[in-house]
C-alpha cells in the first residue's frame, strides 16, 4: 500500500484486535518511513459486514420496485 502523503511502499506495523468494539474486529497499523505518517485501518466485524449486506438488499430491493 501507498503513502497517501508522499507515494512511498508503508511498511505493516502489525494486526492487533480491538477490544470492546462491536463494529471493528481488526486493527492494521502501517507507517511510512520517508514523511512518518501513521496509518489504522480498521477491518469491520461479522456483523457489521451483514448489516452492510442486508442494507445493500434492501436498497436494490426498493430501486427494482420504483420501476
Amino acid at each position: 500500500m501507498k503513502c497517501w502523503h508522499c507515494n512511498n511502499e508503508l511498511i505493516w506495523g502489525g494486526d492487533h484486535d480491538t477490544e470492546d468494539d462491536y463494529d471493528y474486529d481488526m486493527v492494521t497499523n502501517l507507517s511510512c518511513p520517508k514523511c512518518h505518517t501513521h496509518v489504522d485501518v480498521y477491518h469491520p466485524s461479522e456483523r457489521l459486514i451483514k448489516e452492510y449486506e442486508d442494507y445493500d438488499k434492501k436498497s436494490k430491493k426498493k430501486k427494482k420496485n420504483k420501476k
